[in-house]
């Protein structure tokens, strides 16, 4: 994992009406000194279509598309080098792109915030303001204490052998009919 010495920002959903991808596409033109890198195509090829004619032209943002994660290691390297992932979707449950982004050292910027897992990993947007969001994670490096935090949160909950551990136990206690104590993703 090497991040990118310029601020880099990313997101990587559908672009949906409902995940908002114009709120990200905005902030690119706000924010000229950072690079921002947009994954995703739309169910909606005319709205989609409408986004990108609107925001083409800067030169700070990279629009790739869709990207198979499995066949091609362009979402892995951009996370990587990405110091913060943008989620401006209106509803989520703990995306899978958190945790992947998180695994990268990537702090969190969303209006959701599952389980407090942007709040703890990076700020909760307020009043969809992500302009302030992103400036408060970017003031001083906070973006990197935010993005360390999280690795080792994912490293230490996820990581292969302590899943594999943990579902042993539970596999135990059951077969041993001993009720397992509550479970929790904090």
């Amino acid at each position: 994992m090497r991040k990118a010495e310029r601020p880099t920002v990313c997101y990587l959903a559908r672009w949906d009406r409902r995940k908002r991808p114009e709120l990200f596409l905005a902030l690119a033109r706000r924010f000229p000194q950072v690079r921002f890198i947009a994954f995703g195509t739309s169910r909606d090829a005319e709205y989609e279509r409408g986004l990108r004619a609107r925001y083409v032209g800067l030169p700070n943002l990279e629009m790739p598309g869709h990207v198979d994660q499995f066949a091609s290691g362009a979402v892995g390297s951009t996370l990587s080098e990405s110091w913060i992932l943008v989620n401006t979707s209106v509803r989520e449950g703990l995306p899978n792109s958190f945790l992947e982004a998180a695994a990268h050292g990537c702090a969190i910027l969303s209006a959701v915030d599952p389980d407090g897992f942007a709040s703890r990993f990076g700020a909760k947007v307020e009043s969809d303001n992500f302009a302030a969001g992103l400036e408060t994670l970017l003031q001083g490096d906070r973006w990197r204490g935010c993005g360390e935090r999280a690795r080792e949160h994912v490293r230490s909950t996820f990581e292969l052998g302590t899943a594999i551990d943990r579902h042993l136990a539970i596999y135990n206690e059951l077969l041993a009919g001993q009720p397992s104590p509550a479970r929790s993703v904090h």
